[in-house]
């Protein structure tokens, strides 16, 4: 793919707010009138100042609407100018979000085969099998054309109403495997699994793959529990899922905070606990390990170590 040099110069004129606006990316303005700056909701340490921006939880930064493009949706230079000049701006230089588009999930994409998924779920990220093949069964889990594990966002009749799209390949970026939040999936829900019947606890994660890693150690142990994926750290995940509960007649009686032990996660989690009623909120972050999934590994490997001095002492 190749861009010409007036299609780059086209894409640099576009302030990086009118490209946030256009892309239906929820923003809260934030210090005052003068030098205002603003926070990513979906992604709280991520804050864009003029055309500047820097993502403190992943120390990265850049300028530009192209540089902005570039990070957020893991594209390459090329994929990010075409991106960027795919929108009608107008004038869209106030912090009013345009109109978002219903979502509308593409089954297309879907194909039959679950191999890829399992092989990078299981071996690559050490997730439980039946954990998986559950996830699959029960049409949460599928794999694409791309060869992405896809995490579907359902309501209660069944309907998909956003998914997360995981990479299975490893790509030159600080990620490490690709990454995305499908276009215009409902900004206050998540990837979700009941544990039970009638859930009455809560627990927070950040990503499907924590999800599935805390629900792969804790097995058993994890009843009548309502599991949502935040994809990122976003409170109003928390109230929306609260009041579905409320409608639902579901009481509440724990709401765990299972999020990352960094500094983004940390402010997210402290900010929970001077919230919510001290009697329903528990820390269930990971204790030695940063996430989740570095978690299951780190449990993993001991146990793999355990064995192998075992056998050598035979």
């Amino acid at each position: 793919m190749r861009v010409t040099s007036d299609e780059i110069n086209q894409a640099k004129e576009i302030p990086l707010i009118d490209f946030i606006n256009a892309n239906g990316i929820d923003v809260q303005q934030e210090g005052n009138s003068s030098e205002p700056y603003y926070r990513v909701m979906e992604h709280d340490s991520l804050v864009i100042k003029g055309n500047k921006f820097y993502w403190n939880s992943r120390s990265e930064g850049g300028f530009g609407s192209i540089s902005f493009a570039m990070t957020y949706y893991e594209l390459s230079f090329p994929e990010a100018v075409n991106r960027v000049n795919g929108h009608e701006y107008g004038s869209l230089t106030n912090t009013q979000s345009v109109e978002k588009k219903p979502f509308q999930y593409p089954d297309y994409y879907e194909v039959n085969e679950t191999a890829v998924i399992k092989d990078y779920l299981t071996n690559e990220r050490g997730i439980d099998g039946r954990v998986v093949d559950w996830c699959i069964k029960k049409d949460l889990l599928v794999q694409d054309k791309k060869e992405n594990a896809v995490f579907k966002w359902k309501d209660r009749s069944g309907k998909v109403i956003g998914g997360d799209r995981q990479g299975t390949k490893h790509i030159d970026s600080k990620r490490g495997t690709f990454k995305q939040i499908m276009p215009n999936s409902a900004e206050d829900k998540g990837f979700t699994i009941d544990v039970g019947r009638n859930p009455d606890k809560i627990a927070l994660f950040e990503s499907p793959i924590d999800m599935l890693s805390y629900w792969s150690i804790k097995k058993e142990k994890v009843q009548g529990t309502r599991m949502i994926s935040m994809s990122g750290l976003k409170l109003k995940t928390l109230v929306q899922t609260m009041k579905d509960m409320k409608q639902g007649g579901q009481p509440i009686n724990k709401i765990m905070s299972c999020v990352d032990r960094d500094d983004a996660a940390s402010r997210f989690h402290n900010k929970l606990k001077g919230v919510l009623n001290k009697n329903i909120f528990e820390d269930h972050r990971p204790s030695h390990t940063k996430d989740w999934n570095d978690e299951l590994n780190n449990i993993i490997n001991k146990v793999q170590v355990s064995s192998k001095k075992q056998s050598y002492g035979r």
